[in-house]
C-alpha cells in the first residue's frame, strides 16, 4: 500500500493541491447539475405559466362564443355574431397549441379532449340549431319565449358551464403543478446552497488537513536535516539524519550521513597530519634549538673573555645571525601555536614608555644603519601602567617597526601611540598604536595579500627584502587574540600606516623599569649561590649544552652535576639530595618525562624540585612536563634570566 512519506515532496505538494481541487471539482459537478435542475424547475414554471394563460384563453373564447351567439339570439342583429365567428376562428388554434404544451400530461390531455369535444358539441347545437332558427323567426314577440328557452337549455348553458368547468379543472391543475415545481426550485436553490457551503467547508478542511499533514511531515524532516547539519557543522560527525519517508529529505539526509562520514574520515586524517605536524615541529625545535642553544650559549661564554674589538665584532655579528634566525624558528613555532589555538596570552603590569623606550632601542642599530630616524609618540594624558602581555605587545610593535624599516630608505618611521577610555567599562582603554613610514607603500590589491600566511605583496619583495612572510600573519593573529583589530593604510610610494588597537586594563601596580641584558643579569647575580645555596642536577644529553649549563651555574657561583640521561638522572636524584633538577625532555635510555615521574614515585614526599630545559616548546610538551610533576619550565635556547628567576623562586616552585 502506497504511503506518503514514500512519496517525494513534489508528489506530496501536488497531492495537497489535488485534494481540495478534487473536492471543488466535484462540487462544481454538482452546482452544474443543481443548476441545470433548476434551470430546468424554471422553465417548467414559465410553461406552467404558459399553460394556465393558454386555459385563460379559452376561457375567454368560450365566452365570446356564448356573448355573441347570446346577442345575436335576442337581437337577431349579425353584428352580435363577430365575436363568435373570430372566437370560433382561432379556437383551433388555440387549442392545439394548448394541447401541444400539455402532451406529456395524459391526465391534462384527457381534459382538453373532453373541452373540444363538448366545444364541438356546443358549436353545433348553437352553429346548426339556434343560430339558424334565429334567422328562421319572422315574428320575435310570438317567438321570444321559443329562443330563451333554447337559451337555458341543453345547448347552451349547460354546455358552456360544464366546458368551464373542466377549463378551471385545468387550470386548477396547472397551477397545482407549478406550486410543486416552485417548491422543487426553491429546494434545488437551498440544496445548492447546502452544496456550496458544506463543499467549500469540506474542501477547506481536507486542504487544512492535507496542508498541515504534509507541511509537519516537511517541517520535521527539515528540522532534522538543520538539526544533523549544526552537529555536522560543529564538529560530530558520529550522528546520522534519520528521516522517516523516502523523499528528497531522505536522500539529501543520506547525502548528509556519507559527507559525515567522509569529513570523520578527513577529520581523523587531519587530526593525524596536525599531529604529525606537530610531532615534526617538536622535533625540529628540539633538533634546532639543541645546537642554537650550543652556538648563542657560547657565544655568552665567548663574551665574557678578552676579546679585541675585531673579535667583538665577529661576536656581534655571530650573534644577530643566530637571534635572526632564532626569530624566524619562533615565528614558525608562533604559527603553528596559533593555528592549533595553544598560544596563550600572559597578562601582568608593564609600563608603556618602557616598553616603546626598550623598542626604539632595539631598532637603532637598524635605522642608524640606514640613514632613518625614529620618531615616537606617547599621547599625553594617557595611563602609564597597564594589565597585558607585554611580551606579545612588543613583538607586534617590534614586527611593525622592523617592516617599516626594512622598506623605508629615506625619511622617519613614526610610532604613535593612544588611548581611549571605554566609558562603559571603568579602567578599560583602547589602546592603539600607529606605526607609519615613509617607504615603497603597497597597492590596494596587493594590500589583500597582507595577514596571510608564507605571503608576500610581490615574490620579488623576498629576494630583495628577505623575510619568510610570517610577520604580519602572526601579529594579526595575536591582536585577535588579544580581542583586538589591525588595519592597514597604504599607496604605492607613498608609505604605509599600519594601525592596530587592544582593550587593556589601567593598573597601578609598580613595576621595575629597570631592564637587564643577559650578560649583564648574570655579572649582577654572581654571588647568586651564597644568597641561596642549593645542589643542583642538570640532565643534559647534549654536550655543548652541558658545557653551556655548567659555565653558565658556575657564573652564578654553583656548582653542578650532570647527568648525560634519564637514568642518570634517576640513579643520581636517589643517590644524593639535590633541591633543584633542570632536566631536558628528549634523552636517550629514558626520556625527562619519564624520569620525572619516577623520581617523584620514588621520593614521593622529599623529592626535588624538578624544572624542565628543553628545546621542545610546543604547548603540549609543555603540559606533559607539567602532569609528569615539573614546576618549572625555561626554553632553549637557554635564558639566563628564566633561569635566575627560578633559582630566585625556590622554595617556592
Amino acid at each position: 500500500m502506497l504511503h506518503l512519506n514514500d512519496l517525494s515532496i513534489r508528489r506530496k505538494i501536488t497531492i495537497g493541491f489535488a485534494i481540495p481541487l478534487v473536492f471543488i471539482f466535484l462540487l462544481s459537478v454538482v452546482n452544474y447539475v443543481n443548476i441545470s435542475k433548476n434551470e430546468e424547475s424554471t422553465r417548467w414554471v414559465e410553461h406552467t405559466y404558459s399553460v394556465i394563460a393558454k386555459g385563460h384563453e379559452l376561457n375567454k373564447l368560450l365566452l365570446d362564443l356564448e356573448s355573441g351567439k347570446r346577442g345575436f339570439l335576442i337581437t337577431g342583429n349579425d353584428d352580435f355574431l363577430a365575436p363568435y365567428f373570430e372566437a370560433k376562428k382561432v379556437w383551433d388554434i388555440k387549442f392545439a397549441q394548448l394541447r401541444k404544451l400539455v402532451s406529456d400530461n395524459p391526465k391534462q390531455v384527457k381534459r382538453l379532449d373532453a373541452i373540444n369535444t363538448l366545444e364541438k358539441k356546443w358549436l353545433k347545437a348553437a352553429n346548426e340549431v339556434a343560430i339558424i332558427k334565429r334567422r328562421n323567426v319572422v315574428d320575435i314577440s310570438r317567438d321570444f319565449s321559443e329562443i330563451v328557452s333554447f337559451l337555458e337549455g341543453n345547448a347552451g348553458k349547460v354546455i358552456g358551464d360544464e366546458i368551464r368547468e373542466i377549463i378551471d379543472a385545468f387550470i386548477q391543475e396547472e397551477h397545482i403543478l407549478m406550486e410543486k415545481r416552485k417548491l422543487s426550485k426553491q429546494n434545488d436553490n437551498l440544496f445548492t446552497k447546502l452544496i456550496i457551503v458544506i463543499g467549500c467547508l469540506f474542501a477547506a478542511l481536507v486542504a487544512l488537513v492535507s496542508g498541515v499533514s504534509i507541511q509537519r511531515k516537511i517541517s520535521r524532516n527539515l528540522e532534522k536535516l538543520i538539526t544533523g547539519t549544526e552537529k555536522i557543522a560543529g564538529g560530530d560527525f558520529d550522528s546520522e539524519i534519520n528521516v522517516d519517508s523516502k523523499d528528497e529529505f531522505y536522500t539529501l539526509a543520506k547525502s548528509y550521513n556519507y559527507m559525515a562520514k567522509s569529513l570523520a574520515i578527513s577529520n581523523r586524517e587531519m587530526m593525524n597530519a596536525v599531529q604529525a605536524k606537530s610531532d615534526f615541529l617538536a622535533n625540529m625545535s628540539h633538533e634546532i634549538r639543541t645546537p642554537m642553544n650550543g652556538i648563542l650559549g657560547m657565544l655568552l661564554l665567548l663574551e665574557d673573555t678578552q676579546l679585541n674589538k675585531e673579535q667583538e665584532s665577529y661576536v656581534k655579528s655571530i650573534r644577530s645571525s643566530g637571534n635572526g634566525l632564532l626569530l624566524v624558528i619562533n615565528d614558525i613555532l608562533d604559527l603553528s601555536k596559533l593555528e592549533a589555538g595553544k598560544l596563550s596570552i600572559d597578562s601582568h603590569a608593564f609600563k608603556v614608555k618602557d616598553l616603546i623606550n626598550e623598542i626604539c632601542f632595539l631598532l637603532d642599530p637598524q635605522t642608524s644603519s640606514k640613514g632613518l630616524v625614529i620618531k615616537s609618540v606617547i599621547v599625553e594624558n594617557m595611563p602609564s601602567t597597564f594589565l597585558g602581555d607585554s611580551l606579545r605587545l612588543k613583538q607586534i610593535i617590534l614586527n611593525l617597526m622592523s617592516n617599516a624599516i626594512k622598506f623605508s630608505n629615506q625619511g622617519e618611521v613614526e610610532l604613535t601611540v593612544k588611548s581611549e577610555a571605554i566609558l562603559e567599562k571603568p579602567n578599560h582603554h583602547f589602546l592603539t598604536v600607529i606605526v607609519n613610514d615613509s617607504g615603497i607603500g603597497i597597492s590596494q590589491q596587493d594590500q589583500e595579500k597582507l595577514f596571510k600566511p608564507f605571503s608576500q605583496v610581490d615574490s620579488s619583495i623576498n629576494r630583495k627584502y628577505g623575510g619568510t612572510g610570517l610577520g604580519l600573519i602572526i601579529c594579526s593573529q595575536l591582536i585577535k587574540q588579544m580581542n583586538g583589530s589591525i588595519s592597514v593604510s597604504s599607496e604605492l610610494n607613498h608609505g604605509s600606516t599600519f594601525t592596530f588597537t587592544v582593550p587593556l586594563v589601567e593598573t597601578s601596580e609598580n613595576v621595575d623599569s629597570k631592564q637587564y641584558g643577559q650578560q649583564q643579569l648574570v655579572s649582577e647575580n654572581n654571588k647568586l649561590a651564597e644568597q641561596k645555596p642549593l645542589k643542583i642536577l642538570i640532565a643534559e644529553d647534549n654536550k655543548i649544552n652541558q658545557v653551556i649549563a655548567d659555565k653558565l651555574f658556575d657564573k652564578l657561583g654553583y656548582k653542578v652535576d650532570i647527568a648525560n640521561d634519564g637514568v642518570e638522572a634517576l640513579k643520581a636524584a636517589m643517590k644524593n639530595s639535590y633541591d633543584i633538577i633542570f632536566m631536558d625532555m628528549q634523552m636517550p635510555t629514558m626520556d625527562g618525562v619519564t624520569a620525572t615521574r619516577k623520581i617523584i614515585e620514588s621520593m614521593p614526599d622529599n623529592h626535588p624540585a624538578i624544572v624542565a630545559m628543553t628545546a621542545n616548546v610546543l604547548e603540549d610538551d609543555k603540559e606533559k612536563c607539567f602532569q609528569a610533576g615539573m614546576v618549572g619550565f625555561i626554553a632553549k635556547p637557554i635564558d639566563a634570566n628564566e633561569v635566575i628567576k627560578i633559582l630566585h623562586q625556590y622554595p617556592k616552585l
